[in-house]
C-alpha cells in the first residue's frame, strides 16, 4: 500500500485534525473580548451570536473524525477508555468542551443573561479548549507507528492551531462586526504568521527525519515521496493566506476613517469580510496538506506499514 493511499484512508482524521484544533483557538479568542469585559452590551450579545462559526468548524471537524467509527455505536467503547487510551481522551475532551460551547451559545440568547454566568462558562470553555488541542495533539504518539512518536509531531499540530485559529478568528470578528483594534488584529496575525514560521521548521525537520525510518519493507520516505514540494506547497498557500489578512489589516485601519461614509464603509466591511474568509480558507487548505502528509507517512514496526 502507498503512502496516498494510507492517507486517503484516513480521510475523516485528516479533517479532524486541520478544522476542529483551530476552530476552537478560534472561539477561545472570539470570546477573549466577553472574559475580558473588553465588549459589552450589543458588542459582547453579537459576539456570542456569532462564536458558532468557529464552533460550527470543530463540529464539522468531529462529526467527520466520527465516521471513523464505522458504527455509531461504538462511540460507547470509545468513552469507556477515556484515560487509558489517548484517542478517547482526544473524543471526550472534544465532546466536553463542545457541551460546554453549546450550552453558552444558548445560554448567550436569553432575555437578560448574567454576565458573571457568561463569564464563568467561557472560563471553563478555554480550559476545555487547551484540554482539548493537547489531548488532539499527543493522540497519535504511538510507539508501534515509527513515524507518528517523534518528539515534534505534537508541536507541529500545536502550531497548527495557532495558525489557523487566530485567522479564522479575524473571520469571526468581521462577521459580528466586533472591532479587535489595530493592536488586537496585529497582535493576532503575528501570532499566526509566527507559528506559520515555527512550523515551516518543523516540518522541515519532520522532512529529514523521515529519511531514516523504515521497516522490512519500506521506507518513510518512499510513502511521503515528493515530502519537499508538499512543505513548499504548504509555504505558499500559508504565504497567501498571511499577505491577504495582513492586507485586510490595512484596509481595516482605513475604514476607521470613513465614520459617516455609510455606503463606501459598507462596502469596505464586505472586501475586508472577503478578503479574510478567503485567508482562512487558504490556510485550512495548507494545514489539510500536511495533515495529509502525515497519515501518508504512517509506518509501523515489523512487517507492515
Amino acid at each position: 500500500m502507498d503512502g496516498f493511499t494510507l492517507a486517503f484512508s484516513e480521510i475523516t482524521l485528516v479533517l479532524f485534525t486541520t478544522l476542529a484544533p483551530s476552530g476552537a483557538v478560534a472561539y477561545l479568542i472570539m470570546g477573549l473580548p466577553v472574559l475580558t469585559g473588553q465588549a459589552r452590551g450589543e458588542a459582547a450579545r453579537r459576539l456570542n451570536k456569532w462564536s458558532c462559526l468557529p464552533l460550527v468548524v470543530a463540529m464539522v471537524g468531529l462529526i467527520a473524525s466520527a465516521t471513523h467509527l464505522g458504527n455509531p455505536s461504538n462511540a460507547l467503547y470509545v468513552f469507556m477508555g477515556v484515560g487509558r487510551s489517548p484517542l478517547s481522551t482526544e473524543v471526550f475532551s472534544a465532546v466536553i468542551f463542545l457541551a460546554l460551547a453549546g450550552v453558552f451559545w444558548l445560554y448567550s440568547f436569553a432575555e437578560h443573561p448574567r454576565a458573571g454566568l457568561q463569564r464563568g462558562l467561557l472560563a471553563a470553555i478555554d480550559v476545555a479548549i487547551v484540554a482539548f488541542v493537547l489531548a488532539v495533539a499527543f493522540a497519535y504518539h504511538v510507539d508501534t507507528i515509527l513515524t507518528w512518536s517523534l518528539p515534534l509531531v505534537p508541536v507541529s499540530l500545536g502550531l497548527n492551531a495557532l495558525f489557523g485559529g487566530p485567522l479564522l478568528a479575524l473571520v469571526g470578528f468581521a462577521v459580528a462586526d466586533f472591532d479587535a483594534g489595530r493592536r488586537g488584529t496585529r497582535v493576532l496575525l503575528a501570532l499566526a504568521t509566527a507559528a506559520w514560521a515555527a512550523n515551516v521548521v518543523v516540518y522541515a525537520v519532520l522532512g529529514l527525519q523521515l529519511q531514516g525510518i523504515e521497516n522490512e519493507l519500506v521506507s518513510a520516505a518512499d510513502l511521503v515521496a515528493g515530502y519537499p514540494a508538499y512543505l513548499a506547497a504548504f509555504a505558499l498557500l500559508a504565504v497567501a493566506a498571511l499577505a491577504l489578512a495582513w492586507r485586510a489589516e490595512a484596509q481595516s485601519a482605513r475604514r476607521g476613517l470613513m465614520e459617516g461614509q455609510n455606503a463606501e464603509a459598507q462596502d469596505a466591511h464586505r472586501r475586508l469580510l472577503a478578503r479574510l474568509a478567503t485567508a482562512s480558507i487558504l490556510a485550512f487548505a495548507a494545514l489539510f496538506l500536511m495533515r495529509f502528509t502525515f497519515y501518508m507517512s504512517h509506518l509501523t514496526l515489523g512487517l507492515g506499514v
